[in-house]
């Protein structure tokens, strides 16, 4: 782990283990120990969310090497250079192509943002998401709206835990197919705003009061308030266990 006095030019580019195989340097995991130095000008108030939306991700990894989506507001960024003399090849099978070295060479940059976009990709795991976050935002421990809608996730993965400053979630028409996921969320503290419909669960016998009554500061559930007869339902249901003997007597009859 990097010091606090060490300046970002001595990091040392290698080859890690997700990437190994392939025989390519990991940008990712460079640009997320780098910590950029702003200069004093630089406007430090927060930009618009970060948009890798349709851009064809298919791991976290990929958003590393892609240049966000314009909107109708400019984004807040810190230029990068990986130094030439942070790629220091230790042997001669570590020479990196014409190609590799190109891309790896470019000036990069770390984005002033608490709010990415990843919606409609083809993500199906979680694998480097924290690693992502931070090789493109500034401080993503300030992170408080993340939509992972329109992917292929099947599960509530507890990296999302790690920022505990989130407020708003988006997870809809993904492929969660297990209720118990959403218990996972109620350790977050802030958040109030949570969408889910679209996955399998959303279908479940008392969807809504079970999440309701399992993260109770939900203010917003799939883009409807929650109101104080939502929450005296979601009592009365999760009292009676109807969800739980639900479930129960489907997987008696699932071993049958």
């Amino acid at each position: 782990m990097r010091g606090a006095n060490t300046p970002s030019s001595a990091l040392t580019l290698r080859r890690f283990t997700e990437t190994r195989d392939t025989n390519r340097y990991s940008i990712g995991e460079v640009l997320s120990n780098i910590n950029p130095r702003a200069s004093s000008q630089i406007d430090r108030r927060l930009g618009p969310p970060l948009d890798y939306s349709f851009c064809e991700g298919q791991k976290m990894a990929d958003f590393s090497r892609i240049t966000p989506r314009e909107g109708a507001h400019s984004y807040i960024s810190i230029p990068i250079r990986i130094p030439d003399e942070d790629l220091p090849p230790t042997k001669p099978d570590d020479i990196p192509t014409h190609d590799e070295d190109k891309n790896i060479r470019r000036n990069y940059c770390k984005y002033i943002s608490n709010a990415i976009r990843l919606s409609n990709n083809s993500l199906s795991r979680y694998k480097g998401f924290a690693r992502m976050l931070d090789s493109v935002l500034d401080n993503p421990t300030e992170l408080q709206w993340i939509d992972l809608s329109f992917n292929d996730l099947s599960c509530i993965d507890e990296c999302l835990l790690e920022y505990v400053e989130l407020k708003v979630l988006y997870l809809h028409a993904n492929l969660v197919n297990d209720i118990t996921e959403v218990d996972k969320l109620a350790r977050l503290p802030s958040l109030k705003t949570l969408t889910l419909h679209g996955n399998v669960i959303d279908g479940e016998k008392g969807y809504r009061s079970y999440v309701i009554s399992r993260i109770p500061q939900l203010q917003f559930l799939d883009f409807s308030r929650v109101t104080n007869a939502d929450r005296e339902k979601a009592k009365v249901l999760m009292a009676m266990n109807v969800i739980g003997e639900r479930k129960r007597k489907g997987n008696k009859s699932s071993k049958k």
